[in-house]
């Protein structure tokens, strides 16, 4: 990425039309309902900053086409941490058939807390093996990516979920990967 030429800036923010030709040009095809939702949030990002990156764009369209049509939805997430202080985390997620849903814990990092209270409200338990996160462009509002391996019933699960708040990117990403899982075990009913 080059930080001297983003693809929308403050004279040229972005409207529908570029944003869809700019998705299409990277080979990503978005039903309607997934465009609207890229857009809003491409949008949302340009107006925190002035500026947007074909990188973040692609990023965003990847997220959303990896979601599944149906399953948990992450509502909010307040976590503790700080030195002498075990951390610890609050999820609200939305459930598949529309229920709020709370859950707390603890545990030895932000991340591992945060993953066991979305494993609490689930119910669904799967293993983070890998978690990498990587920043798109620089400064403290920069659109960051969490990358996860989880495993399943010795079935490994790769996300990727992106957010300018690296401990929001690691809950999308591991709720994603229950997603997937509750995916492929309705597909394996059916």
């Amino acid at each position: 990425m080059n930080p001297d030429n983003p693809l929308f800036t403050i004279d040229a923010p972005p409207c529908r039309e570029t944003v869809h030709a700019k998705i299409a040009a990277m080979g990503r095809e978005l039903a309607p309902r997934q465009f609207q939702q890229a857009y809003e949030r491409i949008y949302d990002l340009f107006e925190l900053r002035g500026s947007i990156f074909a990188e973040e764009i692609e990023a965003i369209a990847d997220e959303i086409l990896a979601q599944p049509v149906i399953g948990w939805d992450l509502v909010s997430l307040k976590t503790t941490i700080g030195p002498n202080v075990l951390p610890a985390a609050m999820v609200v997620l939305i459930s598949p058939d529309g229920k709020k849903t709370t859950a707390e814990a603890a545990g030895s990092s932000s991340t591992d807390a945060i993953c066991q209270a979305i494993t609490e409200a689930t119910g669904i338990r799967i293993f983070l093996k890998d978690f990498n996160f990587s920043m798109f462009s620089s400064g403290t509002n920069a659109l960051g990516q969490a990358s996860i391996t989880a495993e399943y019933h010795n079935r490994q699960v790769r996300t990727k979920a992106c957010s300018i708040d690296m401990l929001q990117a690691v809950a999308k990403a591991y709720l994603m990967a229950i997603n997937i899982v509750l995916d492929r075990i309705d597909r394996q009913l059916e």
